[in-house]
């Protein structure tokens, strides 16, 4: 399997975001500005805490562990057919609180939202590419993608690069759609892709046997199998989706940041 669509798998997940929703509406009511991506980003982020080999990526034939954690985002410029998006790449510590991600994930989104003349670094390097002639703008694309194979990579690069990180989400249930199976991208190095539904209420079965009504959001994964067996990527998806039921545990900063000690 050479390249991540080689390796990539599919799966489906829901999470139960009745309580989540509770929470937002008690801190809205007392001045807050609070949005679910900030919970949902966080729940993330303790998740990649707690299972660092999602943490991974191949490049080079070889395996790798990131040292920090990077994820990126779409970010509509203008709620518009018009508008372009503009794909954000942020750094976040692995202890976050979910009043860290919220404060990081506002000043991103401001400073990328107001219409096409608002660029940021990633913008201007595709424009200037996008003017190069047909020839050279593959000639160009060919030697990041060999630089970025023996580990050469410029570091600028890297850094404005939404595809070199620990992984991409799409939030779909913003326009009003259901989740996708997006595929990850063999250029980069980014190991998961989560798309994200629309929240619909359902009704369930609780674990007494009542039927409950429930928020549920529908989500849909694509990850490379290299950088776990798939023991360990079930574990983490379980944990995942048990912490929308605990919002109290996204409010503290984590009690512990595991490392990937087998590379």
């Amino acid at each position: 399997m050479k390249t991540r669509n080689d390796a990539q798998v599919e799966f489906d997940a829901e999470i139960d975001v009745s309580r989540i929703e509770e929470r937002i509406h008690e801190r809205r009511k007392n001045g807050e500005d609070v949005s679910f991506m900030d919970y949902f980003f966080t729940a993330l982020i303790r998740t990649f805490a707690e299972y660092p080999r999602l943490n991974r990526f191949v490049a080079g034939r070889r395996l790798f562990a990131r040292d920090d954690l990077e994820m990126s985002i779409v970010v509509k410029k203008e709620m518009n057919i018009e508008t372009e998006a503009t794909p954000v790449k942020i750094k976040f510590d692995r202890d976050a609180s979910v009043y860290d991600v919220e404060k990081i994930l506002q000043e991103i989104i401001q400073a990328n939202k107001g219409g096409s003349g608002i660029k940021n670094d990633t913008d201007k390097f595709m424009s200037v590419i996008n003017l190069l002639p047909r020839f050279l703008f593959s000639f160009v694309i060919n030697t990041l993608t060999l630089m970025d194979f023996y580990g050469i990579m410029p570091k600028f690069i890297h850094r404005i690069s939404p595809f070199h990180t620990s992984i991409f989400v799409t939030n779909m249930g913003s326009v009003g759609s259901g989740p996708i199976y997006h595929h990850i991208y063999n250029w980069g190095t980014t190991s998961i892709f989560v798309a994200m539904g629309t929240k619909k209420k359902m009704r369930v079965i609780d674990k007494d046997g009542k039927i409950v009504d429930k928020k549920i959001m529908k989500l849909r994964f694509v990850a490379d199998e290299r950088i776990g067996d798939g023991f360990y990527l079930s574990k983490a998806l379980k944990y995942f989706t048990g912490l929308f039921l605990r919002p109290d545990l996204l409010e503290q900063k984590a009690e512990r940041v595991l490392e990937d000690d087998q590379i």
